[in-house]
């Protein structure tokens, strides 16, 4: 350094210069991989969010169609208003279901393994599968309740509850099976 500038002005120049350099560094080559993989973890995270949403628009929907039962003995404008609420409920039913099979896919990439991935596709398209099944309405609701809740313990219980969660594992494993099981003629 020159004669005229003084010893911690080298240490200054030394430290702006590297400054300038990490940033220059940081923000071309640095700060856009950072985007990306930020990009990617929000597309992780809104795809497990759409999943469990829908997941409990099913279960709410079943839910109400197997707890509110429109009763004979009601006036004509309550059994009215209690067929249309079923059928809104059909409706919500059958979008999420929708959404559910469409978007599986999505699945595999949010979440980390080979199996959870694989199981939550599963049950998306088991889902489906289900609703648009010709099972009578009770078995499919019954169905759809129980692939439903044990998938949903699975995925979003708290890591605490482990044993709760591996028990709904095997038995939602069991239930996909029997769901994916060819019926024997006849039996519906």
């Amino acid at each position: 350094m020159p004669d005229w500038m003084p010893s911690w002005g080298t240490t200054a120049l030394i430290s702006i210069a590297t400054s300038l350099l990490t940033l220059i560094v940081a923000g071309r080559y640095v700060s856009p991989l950072l985007e990306t993989r930020n990009r990617r973890f929000q597309a992780k995270m809104q795809a497990r969010e759409a999943f469990q949403t829908n997941m409990l628009a099913v279960l709410s929907a079943v839910t109400q169609l197997l707890t509110v039962p429109v009763p004979p003995q009601a006036a004509d404008p309550v059994r009215t208003a209690l067929r249309e609420e079923r059928a809104r409920r059909r409706a919500q039913l059958d979008e999420a279901t929708k959404y559910l099979a469409d978007h599986c896919v999505q699945l595999l990439l949010a979440y980390a393994g080979s199996q959870l991935p694989d199981l939550a596709v599963r049950y998306a398209s088991n889902a489906r599968s289900v609703w648009i099944s010709d099972r009578d309405e009770e078995r499919k609701l019954a169905a759809l309740r129980d692939i439903t809740q044990h998938c949903h313990t699975l995925f979003f219980d708290s890591p605490l509850y482990a044993r709760q969660r591996v028990r709904s594992w095997q038995e939602l494993e069991r239930l996909l099976n029997d769901l994916e099981t060819p019926a024997a003629p006849g039996t519906t």
